[in-house]
């Protein structure tokens, strides 16, 4: 008898939740809504994108880009892509079962977008998806260098 009331409770608490992520996805905000969505199809996110930050500014040469997979049993690792601003850069990242990770070169000066993509499996089955970040971050100019001057007053020789 003690049973059943755990099990009834249980099944309210998971019905409260489902029906909370049903209004989320329906009428909450954007990114709220996408984000419940997202959970209610997919369960957990295929990837996360630990570095760069979105609106970090860079000096040029190159950026570290850290990639992981929290559902690493469900992520094709194979289709993993990195993009930088629209060139394939995947080659320049090390590809692992739990993420990839590495530096990536070819930044212009000014504003450069990055976009990491991944497919994998849903938690429903036989359906697969394609889950992807994408950000953006300034890559600081060069200093100008000005021709030298001599002593005030004096042009250079």
């Amino acid at each position: 008898m003690g049973k059943r009331p755990r099990i009834f409770g249980f099944s309210m608490l998971a019905t409260a939740a489902v029906a909370t992520f049903a209004v989320l996805a329906l009428q909450g905000p954007a990114e709220l809504r996408s984000q419940a969505r997202w959970l209610l199809l997919a369960g957990r996110p295929l990837l996360e994108l630990h570095a760069p930050r979105a609106g970090q500014l860079v000096s040029l040469g190159s950026i570290e880009v850290i990639v992981g997979f929290p559902a690493a049993d469900r992520v094709v690792a194979e289709t993993f892509r990195c993009l930088l601003n629209d060139h394939d850069v995947t080659e320049h990242l090390t590809l692992g079962q739990n993420g990839a990770g590495g530096s990536v070169y070819g930044l212009l000066e000014g504003e450069n977008r990055l976009r990491v993509e991944v497919f994998g499996r849903s938690w429903w089955p036989g359906r697969f998806l394609e889950d992807a970040r994408e950000l953006s971050f300034r890559v600081q100019p060069l200093p100008a260098i000005d021709r030298a001057r001599g002593p005030a007053g004096s042009e250079p020789a």
